[in-house]
């Protein structure tokens, strides 16, 4: 049906003028209401999505410069100790073979970070959509949705310009990692191979700034939803405990 298209809603009638899009992107940052009431309006996402895609792009550059795959590889692999164990466990050769692959693949993803964004965030905006609508009765398209968790990941370039400094002031280079490349949760400070991974990827959840965007995803479905703000935050709490839940049970049967 037409609201599953990836197409902005159609603008509602009878509104007041809109937001210009550089007010909605400032008002995400100091008067998130705003510009999430005016997503009722028109649900265009594609300006959020593009300036995010801009700065990880910024941070994709600035580790291929700085730090470059191959350290950054292997430190993803140190995060699953099962696969770190069975890599160390290969003969030299075949070591290598593996590794370069993995290097490949590492790039290739890194590189076509536009595309993992628009995936990911498409398919939250599903889920979210899903939740408001058939649990709360709220009647927001996938249009709105889409553009909501687009404008709330713009929170997200915080982490990449903080990154990026941090890169090239010299620090953090050996121990990077695109999974958490800043320190702005507890995780940054533990020491991948002595902490338990099920441990690290918890705290790595307890995020500033993921809980800042899941606190703009509440705030956007209960504006759009004309639902209580405090509910629509208390809604994306309930998923961000799935996710952490989710994600370090995951990760405590892998490791």
């Amino acid at each position: 049906m037409s609201s599953a298209s990836l197409s902005p809603a159609t603008p509602d009638t009878n509104q007041e003028p809109g937001l210009p899009e550089s007010q909605r992107i400032i008002n995400t940052f100091i008067a998130p209401s705003t510009t999430f009431s005016d997503l009722r309006r028109n649900a265009s996402w594609w300006v959020p999505f593009v300036i995010s895609s801009i700065f990880a792009y910024a941070l994709v550059f600035t580790v291929d410069k700085k730090v470059g795959f191959e350290r950054v590889t292997e430190n993803q692999i140190k995060l699953n100790p099962k696969a770190s164990e069975r890599m160390d466990q290969l003969p030299p050769e075949q070591r290598a073979r593996q590794m370069d692959l993995s290097v490949k693949i590492t790039k290739i993803i890194s590189y076509a970070i536009p595309v993992v964004i628009l995936l990911v965030n498409t398919i939250f905006a599903g889920m979210l959509m899903a939740t408001f609508n058939f649990g709360l009765g709220a009647e927001i398209t996938f249009g709105q949705s889409l553009a909501i968790v687009m404008y709330a990941w713009l929170a997200g370039i915080v982490r990449s310009v903080l990154a990026i400094v941090t890169l090239f002031a010299g620090a953090n280079l050996e121990n990077f990692n695109f999974s958490n490349p800043v320190g702005t949760n507890a995780a940054y400070y533990m020491s991948v191979t002595d902490t338990p991974t099920w441990l690290y990827r918890m705290a790595g959840w307890f995020d500033v700034v993921t809980i800042w965007v899941f606190i703009l995803m509440g705030i956007g479905f209960a504006v759009v939803g004309r639902k209580k703000i405090s509910t629509g935050i208390a809604v994306m709490a309930g998923w961000f405990i799935v996710l952490v839940l989710v994600s370090t049970g995951f990760a405590a049967l892998t490791s």
